[in-house]
């Protein structure tokens, strides 16, 4: 089988077309940045193949200069992925994003139907090179990222350990816990976030870049869903870092849960009598029920990914955008494209810098759409009421009785 798009071998389709696995990542990436093209001649026309034996590497070595050339123009490959029937909507479906796509897949002539991250079509045309940004400035920002969540780390270690100031203080905190320092989860006693977990939470979404660009509705809806954000993925985290082998699944509290054997859900015939009162055992469904769910399905997701440090921080950043901007503002539209697709292009420096140009392309790609997963995670969060549960605060509280209203936060 040949690869439709540049005549080299293929061995299965891909989005629907015979391609090759660079072709393939060419398009996915495409599709996954939302990035458009100008023709690099203008007349929308280039050549578009690798040749007959290029396959070979010492032959494509010998060709490279003439290869370089055939394979320059992206707005032509990527026409070309789209006449051969490459369909935009399996890049989204691949992650079990829903198919709702308002254009023909086919017949469009550039990426402006809804991606991952777009859940309608993009408002301005956006050229390659405006889409863009310099190499220093998305070194700068992954940086901040990696700053961020250090930081909030280091703050929930000095929270919930007895650990050193020296300890706190030096270099970079990839870990909040160490595993002897966590402490069994009680739900009798458990009260949800503290206070002082809003103010870490606060001070990681104060630094979000773009924050202060946007209004201050967003701003407060941005912020509550941080910390759903945060609550997903940095106890996914903590548990693949160290609790895993052990079976235990981690809060970002340092608090864990013995997973094996699974815990008791509370349905389970005569479980009632091993509670008090009804409001007792309907707390405690509320709470172990979705951390056991989370345990079977989405944390052997997460795990398989195998997130460093530095892309876990940019990935969570990335998930606060996209999970908060169907509601954001539409003032703010904008300045929340430009931090999406500036977060995903550190994911894809990060990745290429560390696995190469195609395989770091085809990783990125990966994890930005699993940014969908997420999404879903928190969403199911406040629907099933466990907001409720795990932000249990002191009655009296106003400010956090806002801030955690579960009836307007997807309204």
């Amino acid at each position: 089988m040949k690869c439709s798009i540049c005549e080299s071998n293929a061995l299965s389709l891909h989005f629907g077309a015979p391609s090759c696995k660079a072709c393939a990542a060419f398009f996915r990436r495409t599709v996954a940045l939302d990035i458009y093209y100008d023709c690099i001649t203008g007349n929308n026309k280039c050549e578009v193949n690798y040749g007959k034996n290029s396959e070979r590497e010492h032959e494509r070595k010998k060709e490279m200069k003439n290869l370089e050339r055939r394979m320059a123009c992206k707005k032509c490959r990527y026409q070309k992925c789209i006449d051969n029937k490459m369909q935009r909507y399996l890049v989204q479906s691949k992650r079990g994003r829903t198919e709702t796509m308002n254009e023909d897949p086919v017949s469009s002539s550039s990426p402006r139907t809804p991606t991952p991250f777009s859940s309608t079509p993009s408002t301005s045309t956006t050229t390659a090179s405006s889409a863009s940004f310099e190499e220093d400035e998305i070194r700068k920002i992954t940086e901040h990222f990696i700053k961020m969540d250090s930081n909030l780390n280091k703050s929930r270690r000095m929270a919930f350990t007895d650990s050193r100031l020296l300890d706190i203080f030096s270099g970079v905190c990839k870990m909040p816990f160490e595993k002897h320092q966590l402490q069994p989860f009680d739900f009798r006693s458990y009260r949800g976030y503290q206070k002082q977990e809003y103010v870490m939470m606060f001070n990681y979404a104060n630094t979000l870049p773009g924050f202060h660009d946007i209004s201050n509705a967003s701003q407060n809806f941005l912020f509550r869903i941080a910390c759903g954000v945060d609550f997903v993925i940095s106890s996914s985290y903590y548990t693949c870092c160290i609790g895993t082998e052990s079976n235990l699944l981690i809060g970002q509290d340092g608090t864990y849960i013995q997973m094996m054997p699974l815990p008791l859900l509370g349905d389970e015939p005569g479980a009632a009598l091993m509670f008090t009162k009804k409001e007792e055992l309907e707390k405690y469904k509320n709470i172990i029920k979705p951390r056991v769910k989370s345990w079977m399905e989405f944390i052997p997701i997460y795990h398989a990914l195998d997130l460093s440090f530095e892309e876990n921080a940019v990935f969570k950043a990335l998930c606060c955008w996209q999970t908060a901007h169907f509601n954001m503002e539409e003032c703010d539209k904008e300045t929340i494209r430009k931090q999406k697709l500036l977060t995903t292009q550190c994911i894809l420096k990060l990745c290429s810098d560390k696995y190469g140009e195609e395989e770091g392309a085809t990783r990125a790609g990966n994890i930005i759409l699993f940014a969908s997963s997420i999404c879903s995670e928190v969403m199911e969060l406040v629907n099933s009421l466990i907001i409720m549960s795990f932000f249990e605060i002191i009655s009296g509280d106003t400010l956090i009785n806002e801030i955690l209203t579960t009836s307007s936060l997807f309204s």
